[in-house]
């Protein structure tokens, strides 16, 4: 009734490679086809992965951001509730040819 337990990986992880999940006819079949196994003319040298790289914004540059996305909000909900806003002062650079 019981049978010796096989050895080995019967899984196959040990020779798994997305390179042939791409080359495979039933490649839809795989989770993450799209991404690890890209095929096609609209994937060749595009970066799919662009969404997991690391941004290199300084904290500093990111809190600036923050800071006047702040700002008009706060004026936009201002003007929306009909209350005097702050005033502010635009300063435009002009060169006189």
């Amino acid at each position: 009734m019981f049978e010796p337990v096989r050895g080995g990986t019967r899984g196959g992880q040990a020779e798994f490679k997305w390179s042939d999940v791409s080359a495979d006819k039933d490649r839809e079949n795989y989770l993450g086809h799209s991404i690890n196994a890209p095929t096609g003319r609209w994937q060749k040298n595009k970066d799919v992965h662009w969404y997991n790289r690391d941004v290199t914004t300084a904290e500093s540059e990111r809190l600036e951001e923050i800071r006047k996305i702040k700002e008009l909000e706060a004026e936009a909900l201002s003007v929306a509730l009909y209350a005097p806003s702050k005033p502010h002062i635009t300063y435009f650079k002009c060169h006189l040819i």
